[in-house]
């Protein structure tokens, strides 16, 4: 079916780690199902987003540069909706198989890679970007022996002639295309203007203010966006795909900023995690001025929402977390409001708290009642009518972590089978002309764990509820008494190489100490006495540091906008420690705890996996790895 000229079908995943990640295949899946994806003509990625939508984009450039929009004279096969089905079951068995390779925890193995992350150019956030190329990108598409570059996910479709394609033009673009060919936008946000940051197949930078009214408003400086066929930088011309999702997906204080040089004068640009802008990718859908303004909107929002405190703690720790996540929170809330309101009927929103109720809090000392009032109710469909899952479940689900370690089958699953019975009522809201006339069935691997979440399988909730957390589960997964008996004590035995290595490795950090400087750290830790004379001794130290930092502090000051050689020279006498602090914190600690870290993976991390994440005595055809199955649901026919 032919779209109008006016019409522009644009896709956004949100940030939050792997659990967007797994949320948004459950939607692609259902999009795949219903004949929508061959329409979107933008996907707007964030953070964990941007992890999924790039291994989706690469899969979707092998099949459109395999297969012709139509079919043509030779009678060759043409593209059809079962394909884009057939590409969302390959992302969903690759992706999970991915990410149980655990790649935050695999950034702290390599030795190597830690000694070169005392560059200031290189960190852990391109450590990770190099995992994301090893381990999700480089297995799908075929680019030699070398990462993947941003200019490998160009597209030149099946039938149309070599470099002359281009999405908006009239006669090789998507105007004249049945399946389209849609531009990926993986979004950043620079620390030096707190702009969004995109980063395109064709270019990468600053978008320019989508009207008037952020042009008047908005005067902090812009950094021209830049096609990387100008770039003259050779490190930055071949910008790596992996180093871009990385960018996006650089949680603050988890990942350091990740940094790009040479490429304006004087200035290094530093980016972390998209969600910083905007943690729905809205904005990359909203920019006419590059092409990507759309009139239809698919939102899937696994970002969730911090939860309420009856008693906030008020340390300034604590406050600063809070307030920035009430931040955040507020501008999700604005960002998706002014869409809904201003494309009515043309935002499809799927969210992780969708259908849940909040409830009122009397006032007066009045006891809690444990349900929503009218108020909070109104216009609020259940999660359990509208698409059939338990609300204990909705709320289990929408708490797992956001987090880039290991998932298992059971947390993945029930994330994708959450996006996926969302998404349908959702979709079906938008304009008929996204839809097909036939609905496809897809062959899920999440599809046993529909059943479950629907009428609150209670292990399966117990192991969304340890999926919360984001340390110590092996402990939790006791607590909650999600194990048999055997798995316990299997669970124990296996533990037993990590607590070995933890405790020979703090004997040996003390013994080195205690050689090399007299002070037993053991000691310190266990006897008050000894803890009390340590503070005294590090008391004549701890005041030479902040007569440092006062003075440099006012050096600062005095040498501000002179130059990059006098900015060098500042840090120099604003950081006399930065040395021995960056070698402890960036070298000497992550080497030092690689050797737990990878018996870790080995150990505690795989059985977590391959046993206590795994749903038992699943049937025969639940395991195999079967060819994709496209099937028509019941009563419905396969028409192409």
């Amino acid at each position: 079916m032919n779209i109008k000229a006016n019409n522009k079908l644009g896709l956004c995943l949100s940030g939050g780690g792997f659990r967007a990640s797994f949320y948004h295949i459950g939607v692609l899946a259902k999009m795949a199902e219903l004949g929508i994806l061959k329409h979107v003509e933008v996907i707007s990625t964030v953070s964990g987003g941007s992890i999924v939508g790039a291994a989706y984009y690469l899969l979707l450039k092998e099949l459109l540069e395999s297969k012709p929009d139509t079919a043509g004279d030779n009678n060759e096969p043409s593209l059809q909706d079962s394909d884009y089905v057939e590409i969302v079951e390959k992302l969903e068995r690759h992706f999970l198989a991915a990410v149980q390779k655990n790649l935050r925890m695999r950034t702290f193995c390599n030795p190597w890679k830690n000694l070169k992350m005392m560059l200031p150019n290189y960190s852990r956030s391109d450590a990770i970007g190099e995992l994301y190329n090893k381990y999700i990108y480089s297995p799908l598409i075929n680019v030699g022996n070398r990462p993947i570059g941003m200019t490998d996910l160009i597209i030149n479709p099946k039938g149309v002639p070599t470099d002359t394609f281009h999405p908006n033009d009239t006669t090789f673009g998507n105007q004249s295309r049945i399946h389209k060919v849609p531009v990926l936008v993986l979004n950043a946000t620079t620390l030096n203007s707190g702009h969004n940051w995109c980063f395109t197949a064709t270019w990468m930078g600053e978008m320019p203010p989508r009207n008037e009214f952020f042009r008047d408003m908005d005067k902090k400086d812009r950094y021209r966006r830049v096609y990387y066929k100008e770039i003259e930088s050779r490190k930055e011309k071949d910008f790596k795909l992996g180093k871009a999702v990385a960018a996006s997906a650089g949680v603050p204080c988890l990942f350091p900023p990740l940094a790009i040089s040479n490429l304006y004068l004087d200035r290094r640009v530093e980016l972390v995690d998209g969600g910083v802008f905007d943690n729905q990718g809205i904005a990359g859908v909203l920019c006419s001025d590059s092409g990507q303004l759309c009139s239809d909107f698919i939102v899937s929002d696994a970002s969730g929402q911090s939860d309420t405190t009856d008693n906030p703690q008020t340390s300034l720790l604590k406050v600063l977390m809070s307030t920035t996540s009430i931040l955040t929170s507020r501008v999700r809330e604005e960002m998706v409001n002014s869409t809904k309101n201003s494309y009515t009927e043309h935002v499809a929103y799927m969210h992780l708290t969708r259908g849940l109720f909040a409830k009122d809090i009397e006032f007066n000392n009045q006891p809690l009642k444990n349900k929503p009032s009218p108020k909070m109710k109104d216009g609020i469909v259940s999660c359990k009518k509208e698409f059939n899952v338990d609300e204990d479940m909705q709320r289990a689900i929408s708490k797992i972590r956001t987090d880039l370690d290991s998932f298992t089958d059971i947390e993945a699953g029930c994330l994708q089978a959450n996006g996926y019975q969302m998404s349908e009522s959702n979709l079906l809201k938008l304009p008929a002309i996204y839809q097909s006339k036939t609905t496809l069935k897809g062959q899920w691997d999440f599809e046993m764990y529909i059943e479950k979440i629907s009428r609150k399988d209670e292990l399966i909730h117990k192991h969304l509820e340890v999926g919360s957390n984001l340390f110590f589960k092996p402990v939790f997964h006791l607590l909650k008494s999600t194990l048999s008996l055997q798995q316990a004590f299997t669970l124990m035995l296996v533990s037993l190489p990590v607590l070995v290595s933890l405790v020979l490795m703090f004997y040996g950090v003390n013994y080195a100490i205690q050689q090399s400087f007299g002070v037993n750290v053991w000691q310190i830790i266990t006897d008050p006495a000894v803890f009390s004379q340590f503070v005294s001794d590090m008391a004549l130290i701890i005041y030479g540091l902040m007569i440092t930092f006062a003075i440099s502090t006012v050096a600062g000051k005095m040498v501000k906008g002179s130059g990059k050689w006098m900015t060098r020279i500042r840090k120099i006498i604003k950081s006399p420690v930065s040395l021995v602090g960056g070698l402890a914190a960036r070298f000497l600690l992550p080497v030092i705890f690689s050797i737990p870290i990878l018996l870790y993976l080995i150990t505690i991390d795989k059985y977590l996996i391959n046993s206590i994440g795994k749903v038992k005595q699943r049937t025969k055809s639940q395991t195999e790895k079967q060819k994709p199955n496209i099937k028509a649901k019941e009563g419905v026919k396969l028409v192409y």
